[in-house]
């Protein structure tokens, strides 16, 4: 056989019927793999009060820019600070971050900023990793807001 052993030709009709698989899986829609891609990101979003229990707010709305979606958050609120998490629903899948700010004014309208870190997603965004950051506004009688944030996604 040409000098080629028989494990060297099992060898590679082994490796060629897995590339066969593979393009066979691909063809009918089957696991793919996928390079990371990495973006800026540029949101803005607008939110308004769905519940307050004590310093705990729950805000909704909807997000326009990269990653145009649906935002639903969780935060807890002092004189100076927030935490908490933001999901975004889009197109492709959901983003679940953490949230950490500062307040950078006081009175009734409030400027506010900070981090934001992807914890975990859904779809696309299964292993999506990134930060940003934000700034925003508050009327804290209302507790509507509208925040801008900008960063980089991995997913």
């Amino acid at each position: 056989m040409l000098g080629i052993s028989r494990r060297a030709v099992a060898v590679a009709a082994a490796v060629l019927a897995t590339l066969a698989a593979g393009a066979e899986a691909s063809r009918a829609g089957g696991p793919v793999a996928e390079a990371a891609r990495t973006i800026n990101v540029s949101e803005r979003a607008s939110l308004h009060l769905v519940r307050k229990s004590g310093s705990t707010l729950w805000l909704a709305g909807t997000a326009t820019g990269t990653l145009p979606g649906t935002v639903t958050t969780r935060f807890n609120v002092t004189l100076t600070s927030v935490t908490g998490s933001l999901r975004i629903v889009t197109r492709g899948g959901t983003l679940t971050m953490s949230v950490s700010g500062k307040a950078r004014s006081g009175g009734t309208n409030a400027r506010f900023g900070g981090t934001m870190r992807v914890t975990g997603g859904t779809g696309k965004f299964s292993r999506a990793s990134g930060s940003a950051t934000f700034e925003g506004t508050v009327n804290r009688r209302s507790w509507a807001a509208t925040v801008s944030a900008s960063g980089r996604l991995s997913y």
